[in-house]
């Protein structure tokens, strides 16, 4: 593992490293000083602070001048992190506080040079464990920065998009001062060389850039180790709205930029957001402010920042000519509500200069029109001026005759209700008006006679009569013809699958008795035979003898033998489910009772139960 890899896991601070070139006991640097602050200002008269909006000259062959000066805040640019890189542990530099003096001349609307000197005011830190690391607490000049960039293409404020190409030189301010340790100073050559894309749509201006940072300080973190710190990518966007023309400019601005040698790693990537404004006064002096937090920690990214400019940026407006008539209605400019749009042959009169308006273009006149933005059409509402018939449910069917206003009649249309759809009010797929039987369905067994009705039965057991071998008497299906619907062990009625006889069971125990099987047996025929009936609730009850939560647990346990029985006789697990109550739900209540009625009731409470809940049995048909 290489040694910066080490002690990033350790969590010797890289942002010292960057600052100083110091590590646990060892510093290795082509050079000892750093100049750590990540924020470059743009040339003066820049309507953004860190992505570029380029200006040259007035295009008439005289120079463009501006100058001014940049107050740059900082809160914690530098911090020596734990061994997770997270949390705050050592300050060291807890503020520090530059103005950068600035001039800027532009000429033959094509290149423009500027100068930028940062000052060091106020630098504060030296926390615990910093090794050689000091704040420099005197007044320093930074690294000097000479640039030139030239348009190729395009003007930045008048043009959707424009491509600049810029150069910049920095002059070590360390060596020409002998402060070699003011952390705003590589004490080495470096430049800077990038290329800015920037426009103008409507009150929107724009600006994106990307550039190389040649860099010849190159910091370790150990003797030997590979260089750290170095040649940097960077880039810068920024997106702001001109108001008041274009004396207010108000915008959000990034800048992101990366050591190569060590490209997006920890502590060589600083990335910031600033908000700012920006107005220009009397079109001469040009103020500005913004603030905005770091996003990463690397070395010189504060926690936040903020930023104050004043600057010398005169600006030249065209020369407004006497009044005129740009649209030619005999109505002078400034008088004009509507310059560039004749008023016509019929002019608003609450509206100098200006037309009738005739938005939905239907010939009726917006003051007189009361669906402004909908044309009248080919069936014109007589009651509604310049507005059409309503079809809500764009059926056809207009409004004043549809009986179903809000739904369409579709393919089906009811022929007793204009524009209504036809329904199912029993939902089994005949329409109501061909339905027989509008509120009951068809079901498995629909009737051949009578559309939408199923075949009757008599007496509700479920079998159909032409199937019913006792029609007349409620019984329960069965396989065998000759005894389906007939009685037997079984009858289907009032919803349930009622059995004749008991289902016995060992006492207090679920095992049922053999003598039960028929029943049960029954049970399974009837519905294997009728698979109509979807689901049934096979229901367990207990007398009132013994503990109640022993009660309920046995008779849940004894609807589940009930249920294994049933699928064990190929009656399909799926349309059945267990349930017990215990003692809860008596079929015969036994307060008062003593003898041999009180055994009586409880042997009925005793009992197990077959509700069908899907669907509910039908009540008999009328003869």
């Amino acid at each position: 593992m290489s040694s910066h890899r080490m002690l990033r896991r350790l969590g010797i601070s890289a942002l010292l490293a960057a600052a100083v070139g110091v590590t646990s006991g060892t510093a290795s640097a082509q050079g000892t000083a750093y100049a750590f602050n990540r924020y470059e200002p743009t040339p003066a008269g820049d309507t953004f602070f860190a992505a570029q909006r380029p200006w040259y000259s007035p295009g008439d062959g005289s120079f463009g001048i501006r100058g001014g000066l940049v107050a740059d805040y900082a809160y914690r640019p530098l911090v020596q992190r734990n061994a997770a890189g997270m949390d705050a542990s050592n300050v060291l530099i807890e503020h520090m506080l530059l103005v950068h003096a600035q001039l800027g001349v532009g000429f033959l609307d094509r290149i423009n040079v500027h100068l930028n000197v940062p000052m060091l005011l106020l630098q504060t830190g030296g926390g615990a464990a910093a090794g050689p690391f000091t704040a420099f607490t005197s007044p320093a000049i930074g690294d000097m920065r000479l640039g030139a960039r030239v348009r190729l293409f395009g003007h930045a404020d008048r043009d959707p998009i424009s491509l600049h190409l810029g150069g910049n030189f920095f002059f070590n301010a360390g060596l020409l001062t002998g402060n070699t340790n003011t952390n705003v100073s590589d004490n080495l050559f470096r430049g800077k060389f990038d290329l800015t894309a920037a426009g103008r749509a409507s009150i929107l201006r724009w600006s994106f850039g990307v550039g190389f940072h040649y860099r010849d300080v190159n910091v370790s973190f150990q003797s030997g180790a590979p260089p750290q710190a170095g040649h940097e990518l960077y880039g810068s966007a920024g997106l702001g709205v001109a108001l008041l023309q274009d004396r207010l400019t108000i915008g959000a601005e990034g800048w992101l930029s990366s050591g190569i040698s060590n490209l997006f790693g920890y502590p060589w990537t600083n990335g910031e957001v600033i908000a700012g404004v920006h107005y220009l006064i009397a079109d001469t002096i040009l103020v500005g402010a913004g603030a905005g937090p770091g996003l990463s920690q690397g070395a010189g990214t504060p926690t936040v920042r903020g930023l104050f400019t004043v600057a010398y940026a005169p600006v030249r407006r065209p020369v407004v000519a006497g009044p005129g008539d740009a649209d030619g209605d005999g109505v002078l400019d400034p008088d004009d509500q509507c310059v560039d749009v004749p008023q016509g042959e019929h002019p608003d009169p609450a509206r100098i200069g200006c037309p009738l308006v005739d938005t939905d273009h239907d010939g009726v006149f917006d003051g007189e029109d009361q669906c402004v933005n909908e044309p009248m059409g080919d069936h014109p509402d007589t009651a509604r001026r310049g507005c059409p018939l309503a079809d809500t449910d764009r059926d056809g069917v207009f409004d004043d005759t549809d009986q179903c206003v809000n739904e369409p009649q579709g393919e089906h249309p009811d022929p007793a209700r204009v524009g209504c759809p036809d329904g199912d009010a029993d939902s089994d797929g005949v329409l109501n008006g061909a339905d027989q039987c509008r509120d009951v369905p068809a079901g498995d067994h629909p009737d051949p006679a009578r559309a939408g009705c199923p075949l009757p039965d008599r007496d509700g057991d479920t079998v159909v009569d032409p199937e019913d071998h006792c029609p007349d008497v409620a019984g329960s299906p069965h396989p065998d013809p000759m005894r389906n619907g007939c009685p037997g062990l079984v009858r289907v009625q009032n919803g349930m699958l009622q059995i004749l006889a008991p289902v016995f069971f060992a006492t207090n125990r679920d095992r049922i008795l053999p003598r039960s099987f028929p029943v049960l047996t029954a049970v399974a025929d009837a519905l294997r035979a009728v698979p109509s009936i979807r689901r049934v609730s096979v229901e367990g009850h207990t007398d009132d003898v013994g503990d109640d939560a022993r009660n309920m647990d046995l008779s849940n346990r004894r609807a589940i033998s009930v249920v294994t029985f049933l699928t064990q006789h190929q009656v399909d697990a799926g349309r059945l489910e267990a349930h017990g109550f215990g003692e809860t739900r008596p079929e015969r209540p036994i307060d008062g009772l003593r003898g041999r009625p009180l055994r009586e009731a409880r042997s009925l409470n005793r009992r197990v139960n077959f509700r069908i809940t899907d669907p509910a049995t039908r009540a008999p048909a009328a003869n």
